[in-house]
């Protein structure tokens, strides 16, 4: 079993390996790698690919750039792992520096797989047969473009199964061969549709896929010798499938959830198609109340600036009285077609037991509704996201569940452009913003180590196609002095190298030097955290300072 570790703060880890046969952790240790990739072991176990950073200076602009996909041999020296593929060692590729390689195997042990990734929905890749493995250069071939328009993939012998949103805004699964691929002519196994095809997996034997109306979301099986479809019977609500030890086996793992109850795990075998049971060993022994029993939840949709629905989630006290006098915390994002299903608010539900309501904006950007809500929240659209989100806090307003006065609204990350641009833009109807290590100054991040990997999706500097809306979408040059701001609340990490800490500070001193509202404008900067916090008891921290202050700020 490999495990990653991670220094109190960092955004890097080390990967140890743990043999559970008698459970004694090897010698061999994988340093530095970025927290949020995966490793991908060989089908036999003995080997793994994995992605390695060139440094672990946190200040270094190569931080992450020129990543190395490599290949470690368990119980061999890590200094004597092969290179496999990077900008450097395989010119003839043509990767970019801001694009990460990554390996994995196909599960009947028959081809290795090399994908360039970034910040997008979308990947290149590259294949080779697993005997030239250890080859002095292993001579990848070419499988994927990026105008292919491939978000995932899987491998059957020599049958290529693929996701893509190619003339398809909802996405389709294709196949086609992998030594002679043609996704233009490639059999189409499950066609676009109404419902969003989110994703693609794969067990030892079969493939599973989720589909969704934005809402609730349902798991299918695809046999790969026949092409048949089944649908897997789960409980309603939200299910999303994983695959257990798909190497091995075809059992899944699914979780239901709903924003009022706690997360269900239920597996399921992918061969028997016998009704999926409670699993014995991933649900946790805690027991919740009954909150049904206190809350509603309504999803509906709402208009936008420019007529265009906008989905909306509310969740809301019984006994609410509709006279604008409910505080309400609404959060959106609208970044890189990210979709907020509906999940378990767990800690959140402390803002409803204040007498609180919670109200998610599922605004263009995301990928709620497909490709083309994603893309309509991108670079000269987006302005949309940050529209969507004023529209839906305007609706709340209009139905009476709250007021201008006591609505809070919130960011994170990608999601800094959506709460910023919409204070500036609209100040008057919030009450109180918090920004969690948002992007709030678009037309500096390329200067930052991530900010390369950003340009798919909200542009370069360098293209003067994408200046005007690169512009328009800074929050930082958007601050007018003399403007009544609502009280702010920015949060960020001293270690975060994806949206550098200078940024949000730079948006706090413009806030407290120019808003006459004389609100509080904070800035807190967790020196243990990067991009997210890993302690339990800091995320609850983080939380409780969140819904404290906005309740000082929207009290009677």
């Amino acid at each position: 079993m490999a495990v990653k570790i991670q220094d109190e703060g960092s955004e890097l880890c080390e990967i140890i390996f743990l043999k559970l046969p008698d459970k004694t952790i090897l010698k061999d240790k994988l340093y530095p790698i970025w927290s949020e990739f995966d490793v991908n072991f060989s089908p036999d176990g003995r080997a793994l690919g994995y992605t390695q950073m060139v440094t672990s200076d946190p200040n270094s602009e190569e931080l992450l750039k020129n990543m190395k996909a490599k290949i470690h041999i368990i119980g061999t020296d890590p200094a004597k792992d092969r290179v496999l593929a990077s900008a450097t060692d395989n010119a003839d590729l043509s990767i970019l520096p801001e694009r990460f390689p990554k390996i994995f195997f196909s599960p009947d042990n028959q081809y290795i797989f090399l994908t360039l990734g970034a910040a997008t929905n979308y990947l290149s890749a590259f294949y080779a047969e697993i005997r030239d493995l250890f080859a002095d250069k292993i001579p990848w071939k070419p499988l994927i473009k990026e105008e292919d328009q491939i978000s995932n993939f899987g491998s059957f012998g020599n049958q290529l199964f693929f996701l893509t949103f190619k003339d398809a805004p909802n996405f389709k699964i294709g196949v086609t061969d992998i030594q002679n691929p043609d996704f233009e002519k490639a059999k189409t196994i499950v066609p676009n549709g109404e419902e969003t095809i989110t994703s693609l997996d794969i067990s030892k034997n079969y493939l599973f896929f989720a589909k969704s109306n934005g809402i609730t979301q349902n798991l299918y099986r695809i046999d790969p010798k026949n092409n048949e479809i089944h649908k897997i019977e789960t409980p309603g609500g939200v299910n999303l499938g994983f695959s257990i030890n798909g190497m091995e086996s075809d059992e899944i793992a699914i979780i239901n959830s709903n924003w009022l109850s706690p997360d269900y795990f239920l597996e399921y075998d992918l061969a028997r198609q016998q009704p999926a049971i409670k699993s014995s060993w991933l649900n946790s022994d805690s027991r919740f109340p009954d909150f049904s029993r206190l809350y509603d939840i309504k999803e509906i949709e709402v208009p936008g600036h420019d007529g265009v629905m906008i989905p909306l989630s509310i969740v809301y006290p019984k006994n609410i009285k509709l006279d604008g006098s409910t505080p309400c915390f609404i959060t959106g994002y609208g970044g890189y077609g990210y979709s907020f299903y509906p999940f378990f608010l767990g800690e959140e539900i402390a803002f409803l037991q204040q007498g609180g309501m919670i109200a998610i904006a599922h605004v263009r950007g995301g990928g709620e509704k497909g490709e083309e809500w994603h893309q309509a929240g991108m670079k000269a659209d987006k302005p949309n996201t940050w529209k969507d989100f004023i529209s839906c806090a305007e609706y709340l307003i209009r139905a009476k569940y709250t007021s201008a006065r006591k609505i809070t609204g919130e960011g994170a990350s990608a999601g800094g452009i959506l709460i910023g641009r919409a204070i500036t833009e609209r100040p008057d109807l919030f009450a109180v913003a918090i920004n969690i290590v948002g992007m709030t100054q678009t037309l500096r991040n390329e200067v930052t180590a991530n900010g390369d990997n950003q340009i798919p999706e909200i542009g370069s500097v360098k293209n003067k196609e994408d200046i005007d809306a690169l512009i328009e979408m800074d929050v930082q040059s958007k601050i007018r002095k003399g403007v009544k701001y609502p009280a702010v609340l920015t949060i960020t990490g001293i270690n975060d190298s994806r949206v550098v800490p200078w940024m949000p500070a730079k948006f706090t001193a413009a806030l407290q030097a120019n808003s006459t509202s004389g609100r509080p404008v904070f800035l807190s900067v967790n020196y243990k955290a990067g991009h997210g916090v890993n302690d339990i008891k800091d995320y609850q921290k983080l939380l409780a300072d969140m819904f404290s202050f906005a309740l000082w700020q929207t009290g009677p």
